[in-house]
């Protein structure tokens, strides 16, 4: 059988132009995606990897889970996944690093919380069991990951102050500097630019807290930065995409907020944006994809929950990055898919089928200029993610 990439040739070749955000009087907007099929529930841990996005676990009416479900942006489809081969869990935290899916802590009863950390590789479609979480167990913890390494801490209970780092090749914790606030739970993490930021969060019986505060990995030193300028709150949503962080909703015991607004760590400025459509609610499941956030859930003051799922983008700061270009070269006869790119950072490059599935990935290092994976590939449409510069699609005839 011989595979070509439209056109008759042995050797062809498909060329990525980045695309990197400039922010301008950015124009954001809310779309609403495709509904979640499962169960409505908060408290849930969540993800990405690549062009999906997935939830895990969360509790319901009464009713704690432990299913996986992923969402394909390209296609805009939810589809189940394995489920996580363990208790049902709620107040967990997830994150991804180098290609897998993670989630840890948590707790299924009071009482009963748990220091597990479970790896999920889409590729398998199956879990693992890794390093448990070294500190004490808890839940509603803080998570946020910096070039592939990720940060966990706070959470409950009791109210604790520390912070761990985790490297998955390694499969190894370390502890890092205490966070200097007050400790909390449910305060929301997100990165930007190799730092680590942490926060909101809610300390019992009625503090709500909208302080900030920023981790550098290089020095270990966590330092206040400035406060949102609205209201103190708890399980808001956060997550971060052209080098900016975005934080809203989430609430109080008396009241929700669904207010949003973007953080600029290079002049740490809170801007107000559009708050998101329908009723306020805290509690939600979020994660980035390239230039756009998404937030899933939540649950209103009178127990209700929600289960429909937005997608937050800016229309107006993408702009072409100067300079960069990458290719990407199928050799046919030896199966290989060769990449050139003058990347000055770390990525990966993901493809998948037209069913959303990750069917092979590549870490291309920053300088790296040219690599090669071994990928034999059917006759089909395929869509790849470089990571958060381009995605796209192509035909094998």
């Amino acid at each position: 059988k011989a595979n070509r990439i439209n056109t008759n040739n042995a050797i062809k070749s498909i060329c990525f132009f980045s695309m990197l955000s400039i922010q301008s009087f950015a124009t954001y907007v809310w779309t609403q995606k495709a509904t979640f099929p499962g169960v409505a529930r908060i408290e849930l841990a969540s993800f990405s990897i690549g062009v999906n996005g997935y939830i895990a676990c969360g509790i319901g009416s009464n009713v704690k889970f432990n299913d996986c479900w992923q969402w394909n942006s390209t296609s805009n489809v939810w589809t189940q996944m394995a489920s996580l081969p363990s208790m049902a869990r709620y107040g967990c935290s997830g994150f991804s690093i180098n290609s897998k899916g993670y989630v840890v802590c948590g707790w299924n009863a009071p009482g009963q919380q748990l220091n597990e950390l479970w790896e999920f590789s889409p590729v398998s479609n199956s879990w693992m069991l890794k390093a448990s979480f070294p500190g004490s167990a808890r839940y509603t913890a803080s998570a946020f990951v910096i070039n592939d390494i990720a940060y966990v801490g706070l959470g409950y209970q009791p109210y604790t102050n520390d912070f761990y780092k985790y490297d998955g090749i390694t499969d190894t914790w370390t502890q890092i500097s205490n966070f200097p606030g007050v400790p909390r739970q449910n305060a929301s993490g997100f990165a930007v630019n190799g730092k680590g930021y942490v926060v909101g969060g809610h300390v019992d019986p009625s503090t709500d807290l909208n302080d900030l505060y920023e981790y550098d990995p290089v020095t270990d030193v966590w330092t206040n930065k400035a406060p949102l300028f609205s209201n103190g709150r708890f399980g808001a949503s956060a997550f971060a995409f052209n080098n900016l962080g975005f934080y809203g909703m989430g609430g109080t015991y008396q009241v929700n907020f669904n207010d949003f607004y973007e953080y600029n760590p290079l002049n740490d400025v809170w801007t107000s944006i559009p708050s998101i459509s329908g009723i306020a609610r805290k509690s939600t499941g979020e994660f980035s994809i390239g230039n756009a956030g998404y937030v899933y859930g939540g649950n209103y003051l009178n127990g209700t929950f929600f289960f429909f799922f937005w997608e937050l983008s800016d229309v107006t700061s993408i702009k072409p990055s100067k300079g960069f270009v990458a290719s990407v070269y199928y050799h046919i006869s030896t199966s290989e898919l060769v990449v050139n790119t003058n990347l000055d950072r770390e990525t990966y490059l993901y493809i998948y089928d037209v069913n959303g599935k990750i069917i092979a990935d590549y870490n291309i290092k920053a300088g790296q200029k040219v690599s090669t994976l071994l990928l034999s590939l059917d006759a089909g449409l395929y869509f790849y993610n470089l990571g958060d510069f381009k995605s796209g699609k192509f035909v094998v005839s």
